[in-house]
């Protein structure tokens, strides 16, 4: 498994942006980088990786799968979802199907 400290850091040194740089895009502290790149803060917020993901041009889904919030989707292939989201747009169902893993990764911390 990979470090998120460690990637965050790599994708932003391979990116040649500074850490005040990455803060500013990101719209978070610079602390709060710092935390995260020397693994002081662990568990981030959805939202502050997806804040992270589009300062360094990242895949949003491959992050919280870093960040251990997604499972890798080989492994839920077997499961089919049963929601009707016929009304929805494809990032509106990608965001429940996100929200959905997320609500998983809390109930497996909990059990």
């Amino acid at each position: 498994m990979v470090d998120l400290g460690h990637y965050i850091w790599a994708q932003r040194v391979a990116r040649k942006i500074s850490l005040r740089k990455l803060a500013e895009l990101a719209r978070l502290s610079h602390t709060e980088i710092y935390r995260l790149e020397n693994g002081e803060r662990k568990h981030p917020s959805p939202c502050v990786l997806k804040s992270i993901a589009l300062a360094l041009d990242l895949s949003y889904n491959e992050l919280m799968k870093v960040a251990g919030y997604l499972e890798d989707s080989s492994l839920n292939e077997g499961h089919p979802q049963k929601i009707d989201c016929g009304d929805l747009s494809q990032n509106e169902i990608e965001e429940v199907e996100r929200f959905i893993e997320y609500l998983r990764y809390k109930r497996a911390k909990t059990q």
